[in-house]
This record gives structure tokens, C-alpha cells and sequence, in this order.
């Protein structure tokens, strides 16, 4: 009996070892990372605002600052406040909002074939290749831009584009390519990023939204773009001109500031292991991250 008992246990001491041996199940490395990026910081003094709000309470990583418009110093001393924050030019050839126009940072008679016979940016994407612009202009004016939030101090991280014109015409969208590679940017929504939105979900609704396109994120890497503001007089007088453009622009983007700061949403994105990340940090943790 005791060498029966003594045989057994080693053929169930060996089974045990065996099968600790086999392959384990596969677990998958990827992280969710998520890259918030916030539109149009320095087009108003409410938006400056809220992209301040957002980036200290809420789940923004990054800031898209568009140049020529009206509150971009402002923008710009808010940056250099916060060194911390993941600033990118938001490269602009539009002024899309009635009443509330800018113009090219270069004289309109250098880029005449961008502006209007009062020397301001198009509105809309149509009108800007109606005009039919030089791509020569287009590259001098943007690296202008550029050039501008350099020379403000401002730690340029990555480049963008407002609106559709620049990606509307491949010979413009080919100038915005080379500038990224000139300055060793990478070019937001072409670096390897799945898009997610919540630009067209009504006001009420889009806190609810997001948290639900949160929850069903998989590994990867997923770029959030918003535009958080502020329910003020100001951003209630502001009218979008493009036909596509939502109304209540005031109360749309401040539902997109208090979905960002809400503790819904923060929750949702401890619980669910989403890594926050911008492109500074991309940059910093790998060597091949991806460029243009």
C-alpha cells in the first residue's frame, strides 16, 4: 500500500509540474492611452478659461493654441505659467465666426491669396479654394504661426490644423507635412492616434456620451479632440458662418468643459486603467513614435 501511495504521488507531483510547464493564456501589454486634446485655446478670453479649468480639474493633456487669433497672448502667458501643460499650434488659414474675424500674422500683401479684400481669413473651407491659394503663401504664413509661438517661449510639442482646409487639397496638406518634418513635430490625428468625438452630441448629452465611448475603449492609442469653453456673453455672441457649424456655441463647448472636469468621467477613466498621455510624453518614452 505505501508503494502504491508512493507512486501515485509522484505521478500527480510530476502531472502538476507538467501542466505548470504548458503555455500560459496570453495577456495582451497594451495600455488604453488616451491623448485629450482641447481646440482653439486663445480665440477667446472664456476659452482660455476653461482649457486652464480643464487641464487642472479635469482629463486635458494637451492644448491647441491658434495664433492670429484675438486672445493669443493671453494664451501664450498662460503656458509659460504652466510648463507642465502639452502645448501644440493649432495652424489656422480660417476665421470662421461672424463679427469676431482675425487676419494672417504675415501683411496680407505677402499672402494676398488667403485673405479677403479686407485682409481677413476665409470663413469656410469653400471660400478659402475658391481663392485658389498659393501653397507658397500657405507655407510662409503657417511657419509664421509657428514662428510666433516660439518666439513667445511657448515648448511647441506638436502642430494641428483648424478646420478642413488644409486637408481639403493635397498640396496644401503636403505643405503642412513638410513643415512637421522641418520642426521634428509630430502632426496630431496622423501619428498613429484613433479619433474620438463628441463635437456633434447635443449639450445635455454629451457627458453622457463620452462615458459610454470611454468605457468601450480597447489597447491602443486614442486621441479625444474637444473644445472646451465657458457659457459667458462673450462666447454667446459668437456665430459659427460654416454651414456644418453647431449652434449654441456657448453652451456646447461649455458641456464639453464640464464633461472633462466631471467626476464621472474621471472615474470612468481610473476604473478602466486609460492612461492619460500627451505628445510630449509620447516623445520622451519612445524614439520611434510616430511622425509624418
Amino acid at each position: 500500500m505505501k508503494i502504491k501511495f508512493k507512486v501515485l504521488a509522484l505521478v500527480l507531483v510530476l502531472s502538476l509540474s507538467w501542466i505548470g510547464c504548458g503555455p500560459s493564456p496570453q495577456k495582451s501589454e497594451e495600455p488604453i492611452r488616451l491623448i485629450v486634446r482641447g481646440d482653439d485655446m486663445g480665440r477667446t478670453h472664456a476659452s482660455n478659461l476653461a482649457f486652464e479649468k480643464c487641464f487642472q480639474e479635469g482629463i486635458l493633456t494637451c492644448a491647441s493654441i491658434i495664433v492670429p487669433s484675438p486672445w493669443f497672448e493671453e494664451a501664450a502667458r498662460m503656458c509659460l505659467e504652466h510648463p507642465e501643460w502639452c502645448v501644440g499650434v493649432h495652424l489656422a488659414m480660417n476665421a470662421e465666426w461672424q463679427d469676431y474675424r482675425w487676419k494672417p500674422i504675415l501683411p496680407v500683401t505677402e499672402v494676398s491669396s488667403l485673405v479677403d479684400e479686407d485682409g481677413y481669413f476665409y470663413p469656410t473651407a469653400e471660400a478659402s479654394l475658391a481663392a485658389n491659394p498659393l501653397p507658397e503663401e500657405v507655407d510662409r504664413e503657417l511657419r509664421a504661426q509657428l514662428e510666433l509661438a516660439l518666439k513667445r517661449k511657448i515648448d511647441v510639442q506638436y502642430i494641428d490644423t483648424h478646420m478642413d482646409t488644409l486637408e481639403a487639397s493635397p498640396e496644401l496638406h503636403e505643405v503642412v507635412l513638410q513643415i512637421a518634418k522641418d520642426y521634428d513635430l509630430p502632426l496630431s490625428q496622423e501619428s498613429g492616434e484613433q479619433l474620438l468625438s463628441i463635437y456633434e452630441i447635443p449639450p445635455d448629452q454629451k457627458g453622457k456620451a463620452l462615458a459610454e465611448k470611454l468605457k468601450q475603449l480597447v489597447p491602443g492609442l486614442w486621441l479625444l479632440v474637444v473644445h472646451p469653453g465657458l457659457d459667458t456673453p462673450e462666447e454667446r455672441a459668437l456665430r459659427d458662418i460654416n454651414p456644418e457649424g453647431l449652434p449654441n456655441v456657448a453652451a456646447n463647448r461649455a458641456a464639453v468643459t464640464k464633461a472633462l472636469t466631471s467626476r464621472r468621467i474621471k472615474s470612468i477613466v481610473k476604473k478602466h486603467n486609460i492612461q492619460l498621455t500627451d505628445y510630449r510624453q509620447l516623445q520622451s518614452q519612445s524614439e520611434d513614435f510616430k511622425r509624418p
